[in-house]
Order: C-alpha cells, then structure tokens, then sequence
C-alpha cells in the first residue's frame, strides 16, 4: 500500500496490524519513523518474500526496491504525488 505521507502510513500500519492480528500475516511499514535496521529488516523480507503486506511512502516506489511476488498494490490518495512517482507506479502497473 503506498500513501503520500508518514502520518497516513502510520495510521493504516496500526489499523491493518489490529485487523489481521488473528491471522499468520506479517505487515511492515516503512516511512521516516522506522530505523536503518527495520528499514533494512523490511526491504530483505520483501525481496525474500517474507513480508505479505507492506505499508510506506515514496519509498515503495523507488526503483531499487525487489518485490518477490507483487500482486497487488493499493494507492491511497494518488493525486498527492508528483509525476515521477505516478511513472513508476504505472511501471509497478504492468507487474501486478
């Protein structure tokens, strides 16, 4: 799920963490609030396929960022970001 800014990845990281609290899901954000080795830990768990759902800003977008198996992604408030950012949304597009 991408969102545009870190109060907004915030709140749905707790939401969606109380929502799935009794299933074997494992969420993750990564905004500004997460350190270097959450950040990390969070990038690994995508690239590996660990993490199954994945809140953040800009960042998820970023085309260093490895997704083992994207299949769905969740814009929230897609008129808050910039043009670079909606081109490699519409590249994410084409994977999922």
């Amino acid at each position: 799920m991408v969102v545009p800014t870190t109060l907004l990845a915030e709140q749905h990281y707790s939401t969606f963490k109380d929502r799935f609290a009794p299933w074997p899901v494992k969420i993750e954000e990564l905004s500004r609030f997460r350190s270097t080795r959450e950040v990390r830990a969070t990038l690994d768990g995508l690239e590996e396929g660990k993490v199954d759902l994945v809140i953040g800003t800009h960042k998820l977008i970023q085309p260093d960022i490895k997704f083992k198996n994207l299949g769905l992604v969740i814009i929230d408030e897609e008129h808050r970001f910039g043009v670079r950012q909606k081109e490699q949304l519409k590249k994410l597009r084409a994977e999922v």
